[in-house]
């Protein structure tokens, strides 16, 4: 919960200005709490609460509409306002209309990750509360494109956009397999837009509304998914490979049909421009895509490993001694290339490449990148992961879990009950102890993943 106290050690009441920020904090952390416990007894809060809720609401929501930098302070307040009057149920009818219509404000994510969590339980009270009206509404919403003769596709692919990452925020905002009824619907959904043009702009959010389905549908339930999902993954990874060998043969086209607007052949390696080319941040979130499908635990995702052996391969990329026709993973064949491209730039360059530690899971936590060149340190560590890591995630655990068999030396006389006995108690605390920490192991990362997820939605103050 927001506190007041907080927000005044920050230093933020001073920097703002005036009294509505301390107002703001000072309603956040106390009206919802102080109404339930007065009228905690009442039958009357229709008449008494609402009509004064539905007064602050309204005066509250100009600070929420306000997406500048200067007035983060008091958007905080307002959404954490919001967000505790939204936990009670009777409250619904005084915010539901005007937080249903700023989540679809063209402004909605301009924000940051601490509002958006405030956020994130809004909608998710939203949905809750009457569900089967509300997500109508919003796949109502979401199907309402404004086309026509004056309409440009550009605009119109925009909008499509805009109302898929909308989309894939309300699913973020679930619990785990809430919309599992309207998963056909979803997934239908998903097929229709995918049928349009490969646009980047629409495809980037499409690659982070596969995401948040992986994060908050069960994998027995996204069976229908994979042939979606692997299509247009594969896809991307063999036209950003296509990408990369034009470019370095120095091809202004590859031969293959082009189906996207902005080359890679025609990004400056050293620009510094601060707008993102659309196609680069559709290979980001592609990557972060796969990075997601490797990052997770086996028990979550095992359908996955059905084509796991596509894009990670199951021995040293250096001591290969397969015939040349022998299939290739993704990591490799694009690990090289970019390899090849890196050593074709400058060295001031090689400064400006990310650094990826192997032990972190998700890798990739980028936002967005101005040159492909960016990608390297993530196939290349992609390089090091092994198809048959069944529990890929376990590289990070203490060595010492690696070596129970070797610490354990098999007795070869015959022990005696009681000895027995303790070394199977000393086993049996061992593997519990281990199961444990792969719990633990596999909640942190699991955690890592969803975090990760949420950065990728908010956008930078006004």
């Amino acid at each position: 919960m927001f506190s007041v106290s907080q927000a005044i050690n920050t230093g933020d009441f001073v920097n703002n200005g005036n009294y509505s920020f301390l107002a703001l904090s000072v309603l956040a952390e106390h009206a919802a709490t102080l109404l339930d416990i007065v009228y905690n007894r009442t039958d009357e809060k229709d008449r008494v609460v609402l009509p004064f809720l539905q007064n602050l609401v309204t005066n509250v929501m100009p600070y929420v509409r306000t997406h500048v930098a200067a007035n983060a302070p008091s958007y905080r307040s307002a959404s954490a306002l919001l967000m505790n009057i939204s936990q009670y149920s009777y409250t619904r009818k005084s915010w539901k209309k005007e937080a249903f219509e700023q989540l679809f404000d063209v402004a909605f994510f301009q924000l940051d990750i601490t509002a958006l969590r405030s956020w994130k339980i809004i909608v998710d009270n939203m949905i809750t509360n009457e569900r089967p009206t509300s997500f109508r509404d919003v796949m109502t919403k979401i199907n309402t494109v404004q086309t026509g003769l004056f309409v440009s596709k550009e605009h119109e692919y925009e909008q499509r956009a805009m109302l898929v990452k909308r989309f894939a925020f309300v699913i973020y905002a679930s619990e785990k397999d809430q919309y599992n009824r309207q998963l056909p619907e979803i997934l239908e959904r998903i097929a229709d837009l995918l049928k349009l043009p490969q646009v980047p702009i629409l495809h980037t959010q499409m690659f982070l509304f596969l995401r948040v389905l992986l994060l908050k549908i069960s994998t027995k339930n996204l069976i229908s998914l994979w042939p979606i999902l692997m299509t247009e993954l594969v896809q991307v990874l063999l036209q950003l490979e296509q990408d990369l060998i034009s470019d370095l043969d120095g091809d202004a086209k590859s031969h293959v049909q082009r189906l996207v607007t902005n080359d890679l052949a025609t990004t400056n390696v050293a620009s510094t421009s601060t707008g993102s080319n659309p196609a680069l941040k559709m290979y980001l979130y592609a990557c972060k895509l796969l990075d997601v499908l490797l990052a997770m635990p086996y028990s979550e995702l095992y359908h996955f490993q059905l084509f796991r052996s596509a894009f990670v391969t199951d021995e040293d990329a250096n001591d290969r001694k397969s015939p040349i026709d022998t299939f290739i993973a993704f990591s490799i064949r694009l690990s090289k290339l970019l390899e090849r491209k890196l050593q074709s730039m400058s060295t001031s360059m090689h400064d400006r490449i990310p650094i990826i530690k192997n032990t972190n899971r998700p890798l990739l936590r980028l936002r967005t990148i101005t040159n492909i060149i960016e990608l390297y340190p993530f196939f290349n560590c992609l390089t090091q992961m092994h198809t048959y890591d069944h529990h890929h995630y376990q590289h990070a655990l203490p060595t010492h879990t690696h070596t129970l068999n070797k610490q354990m030396p098999i007795p070869k006389k015959k022990e005696s009950s009681k000895k027995k006995n303790k070394s199977l108690a000393h086993v049996s605390s061992y593997r519990k102890s281990e199961s444990t920490t792969m719990n633990s192991v596999k909640e942190e990362t699991m955690s890592e993943i969803e975090t990760s997820v949420l950065e990728d939605f908010v956008e930078s103050w006004i």
